[in-house]
Protein backbone atom coordinates (compact mmCIF):
# COMPACT_ATOMS: atom_id res chain seq x y z
CA UNK A 1 0.00 0.00 0.00
CA UNK A 2 1.72 3.39 -1.03
CA UNK A 3 1.30 6.11 1.58
CA UNK A 4 -1.27 7.60 -0.59
CA UNK A 5 -3.35 4.89 -0.34
CA UNK A 6 -2.89 4.43 3.21
CA UNK A 7 -3.79 8.13 3.74
CA UNK A 8 -6.76 7.65 1.93
CA UNK A 9 -7.88 4.99 4.04
CA UNK A 10 -7.57 6.65 7.61
CA UNK A 11 -9.52 9.68 5.84
CA UNK A 12 -12.02 7.25 4.87
CA UNK A 13 -12.36 5.52 8.47
CA UNK A 14 -12.29 8.94 10.17
CA UNK A 15 -15.39 9.85 7.79
CA UNK A 16 -16.89 6.63 8.97
CA UNK A 17 -16.62 7.47 12.49
CA UNK A 18 -17.55 11.03 11.76
CA UNK A 19 -20.89 9.74 10.21
CA UNK A 20 -21.23 7.19 13.27
CA UNK A 21 -21.28 9.62 15.59
CA UNK A 22 -23.98 12.07 14.67
CA UNK A 23 -25.77 9.20 13.89
CA UNK A 24 -25.77 7.77 16.89
CA UNK A 25 -27.34 11.56 18.30
CA UNK A 26 -29.96 11.40 15.65
CA UNK A 27 -31.04 7.82 16.54
CA UNK A 28 -30.53 8.56 20.46
CA UNK A 29 -33.37 11.40 19.72
CA UNK A 30 -35.47 9.41 17.86
CA UNK A 31 -35.51 6.46 20.51
CA UNK A 32 -36.49 8.78 23.43
CA UNK A 33 -38.76 10.22 21.16
CA UNK A 34 -40.56 6.86 20.24
CA UNK A 35 -40.55 6.00 24.06
CA UNK A 36 -42.84 9.10 24.32
CA UNK A 37 -44.98 8.60 21.72
CA UNK A 38 -45.20 4.59 23.06
CA UNK A 39 -46.42 5.42 25.99
CA UNK A 40 -49.03 8.17 24.68
CA UNK A 41 -50.49 5.59 22.30
CA UNK A 42 -50.51 2.81 25.16
CA UNK A 43 -52.56 5.02 27.47
CA UNK A 44 -54.30 7.47 25.32
CA UNK A 45 -54.39 6.39 21.83
CA UNK A 46 -55.43 8.87 19.50
CA UNK A 47 -53.20 11.23 17.55
CA UNK A 48 -50.28 9.13 19.40
CA UNK A 49 -51.08 6.79 17.20
CA UNK A 50 -49.85 8.74 14.37
CA UNK A 51 -47.21 9.64 16.13
CA UNK A 52 -45.65 6.42 16.96
CA UNK A 53 -45.75 5.38 13.68
CA UNK A 54 -44.49 8.48 12.23
CA UNK A 55 -41.28 8.13 14.94
CA UNK A 56 -40.78 4.37 14.47
CA UNK A 57 -40.37 5.20 10.94
CA UNK A 58 -37.66 7.75 11.70
CA UNK A 59 -36.22 5.87 14.08
CA UNK A 60 -35.73 3.04 11.39
CA UNK A 61 -33.81 5.43 9.24
CA UNK A 62 -31.62 6.78 11.93
CA UNK A 63 -30.13 3.19 12.78
CA UNK A 64 -29.78 2.61 8.61
CA UNK A 65 -26.35 4.65 8.72
CA UNK A 66 -25.22 3.16 12.13
CA UNK A 67 -25.33 -0.17 10.50
CA UNK A 68 -23.78 0.68 7.29
CA UNK A 69 -20.88 2.35 9.78
CA UNK A 70 -20.00 -0.52 11.82
CA UNK A 71 -19.98 -2.86 8.67
CA UNK A 72 -17.36 -0.46 7.12
CA UNK A 73 -15.31 -0.31 10.61
CA UNK A 74 -15.87 -4.25 11.40
CA UNK A 75 -15.57 -5.88 8.24
CA UNK A 76 -11.75 -6.06 8.01
CA UNK A 77 -11.69 -8.21 11.14
CA UNK A 78 -14.57 -9.82 11.67
CA UNK A 79 -15.17 -10.44 7.46
CA UNK A 80 -18.94 -12.29 6.73
CA UNK A 81 -19.94 -11.86 10.39
CA UNK A 82 -19.96 -8.01 9.85
CA UNK A 83 -21.53 -8.22 6.61
CA UNK A 84 -24.19 -10.70 7.63
CA UNK A 85 -25.04 -8.34 10.89
CA UNK A 86 -25.39 -5.57 8.39
CA UNK A 87 -28.04 -7.63 6.32
CA UNK A 88 -29.26 -8.96 9.20
CA UNK A 89 -30.19 -5.27 10.80
CA UNK A 90 -30.99 -3.25 7.22
CA UNK A 91 -33.44 -6.30 6.56
CA UNK A 92 -35.15 -4.98 10.16
CA UNK A 93 -35.18 -1.94 9.50
CA UNK A 94 -36.82 -2.30 6.23
CA UNK A 95 -39.18 -4.24 7.23
CA UNK A 96 -40.26 -1.52 10.30
CA UNK A 97 -39.62 1.41 8.01
CA UNK A 98 -42.69 -0.43 5.63
CA UNK A 99 -44.57 -1.60 8.84
CA UNK A 100 -44.54 2.50 9.72
CA UNK A 101 -45.73 3.46 6.14
CA UNK A 102 -48.30 0.97 6.15
CA UNK A 103 -49.88 2.33 9.50
CA UNK A 104 -49.32 5.81 8.47
CA UNK A 105 -50.64 5.59 4.88
CA UNK A 106 -53.28 2.58 4.92
CA UNK A 107 -54.58 0.78 7.78
CA UNK A 108 -57.06 2.46 10.11
CA UNK A 109 -56.89 0.14 13.15
CA UNK A 110 -53.74 -0.50 15.08
CA UNK A 111 -55.19 -4.01 16.30
CA UNK A 112 -52.15 -6.03 16.47
CA UNK A 113 -52.42 -8.33 14.02
CA UNK A 114 -49.38 -11.38 15.15
CA UNK A 115 -47.61 -12.15 12.31
CA UNK A 116 -48.92 -9.21 10.14
CA UNK A 117 -50.16 -5.97 10.16
CA UNK A 118 -47.75 -2.90 10.14
CA UNK A 119 -47.55 -3.10 13.87
CA UNK A 120 -46.35 -6.80 13.52
CA UNK A 121 -43.55 -5.88 11.11
CA UNK A 122 -42.31 -3.41 13.00
CA UNK A 123 -41.57 -5.70 16.16
CA UNK A 124 -40.65 -7.75 13.91
CA UNK A 125 -38.26 -5.72 12.07
CA UNK A 126 -36.81 -4.13 15.71
CA UNK A 127 -36.47 -7.59 16.85
CA UNK A 128 -33.67 -8.15 13.94
CA UNK A 129 -32.71 -4.81 14.98
CA UNK A 130 -31.94 -6.79 18.37
CA UNK A 131 -29.75 -9.40 16.45
CA UNK A 132 -27.83 -6.93 14.98
CA UNK A 133 -26.78 -5.45 17.86
CA UNK A 134 -26.11 -8.55 19.81
CA UNK A 135 -24.16 -9.45 17.12
CA UNK A 136 -22.27 -6.07 17.17
CA UNK A 137 -21.98 -6.66 21.08
CA UNK A 138 -20.21 -9.78 20.14
CA UNK A 139 -18.22 -8.78 17.01
CA UNK A 140 -16.08 -6.14 19.37
CA UNK A 141 -15.88 -7.97 22.84
CA UNK A 142 -12.80 -8.46 23.20
CA UNK A 143 -11.40 -7.89 19.79
CA UNK A 144 -9.48 -4.10 21.32
CA UNK A 145 -11.85 -1.64 18.62
CA UNK A 146 -14.14 -0.92 21.53
CA UNK A 147 -14.50 -1.02 25.08
CA UNK A 148 -16.02 -4.09 26.91
CA UNK A 149 -18.51 -1.40 28.32
CA UNK A 150 -19.57 -0.76 25.11
CA UNK A 151 -19.97 -4.21 24.08
CA UNK A 152 -21.82 -5.22 26.70
CA UNK A 153 -24.59 -2.06 26.62
CA UNK A 154 -24.76 -3.41 22.70
CA UNK A 155 -25.88 -7.12 23.58
CA UNK A 156 -28.30 -5.69 26.62
CA UNK A 157 -29.38 -2.98 23.59
CA UNK A 158 -30.11 -6.24 21.82
CA UNK A 159 -31.55 -8.56 24.14
CA UNK A 160 -34.16 -5.48 25.19
CA UNK A 161 -35.05 -5.68 21.44
CA UNK A 162 -35.40 -9.48 21.57
CA UNK A 163 -37.34 -9.51 24.24
CA UNK A 164 -39.81 -6.68 23.00
CA UNK A 165 -40.19 -8.85 20.08
CA UNK A 166 -40.61 -12.01 21.30
CA UNK A 167 -43.33 -10.53 23.50
CA UNK A 168 -44.94 -8.78 20.67
CA UNK A 169 -47.81 -11.53 19.89
CA UNK A 170 -49.64 -10.83 23.17
CA UNK A 171 -49.44 -7.47 22.14
CA UNK A 172 -47.75 -3.78 22.29
CA UNK A 173 -49.36 -3.32 26.20
CA UNK A 174 -47.92 -6.91 27.49
CA UNK A 175 -45.65 -6.42 30.32
CA UNK A 176 -43.24 -8.55 28.38
CA UNK A 177 -43.05 -5.89 25.65
CA UNK A 178 -42.73 -3.10 28.64
CA UNK A 179 -39.56 -5.03 30.29
CA UNK A 180 -37.97 -5.62 26.81
CA UNK A 181 -38.32 -1.86 26.25
CA UNK A 182 -36.96 -0.69 29.59
CA UNK A 183 -33.97 -2.88 28.84
CA UNK A 184 -33.69 -1.37 25.15
CA UNK A 185 -34.19 2.23 26.62
CA UNK A 186 -31.50 1.82 29.87
CA UNK A 187 -29.05 -0.48 27.18
CA UNK A 188 -29.70 2.17 23.90
CA UNK A 189 -29.10 5.36 25.73
CA UNK A 190 -25.50 3.76 27.78
CA UNK A 191 -24.26 2.32 24.41
CA UNK A 192 -24.95 5.45 22.68
CA UNK A 193 -23.15 7.84 25.18
CA UNK A 194 -20.00 5.38 24.80
CA UNK A 195 -20.29 5.54 20.92
CA UNK A 196 -20.16 9.17 21.16
CA UNK A 197 -17.26 8.84 23.45
CA UNK A 198 -15.24 6.44 22.18
CA UNK A 199 -15.50 6.38 18.17
CA UNK A 200 -13.34 8.53 17.72
CA UNK A 201 -11.03 7.86 20.28
CA UNK A 202 -10.01 4.41 18.56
Amino acid sequence: MTTAEGTTTLDAQYSTRESIRTWVQVAMAAFLLNLVAYAGFTTWGGIWFTVSDALGLFLAVSLIPLMVGFDVLLRPSSGRHSRMAKWIGLGGMTLAGIGSILLLTSEVSHEFVPAGGGLGMQFVGYGLAGVWFLLLGRMTSGSGSFSKPFSSWASVTGAGFAVGSLGSPLGPDNPIVMIGATISFIGFVMWSLLTRKEILAR
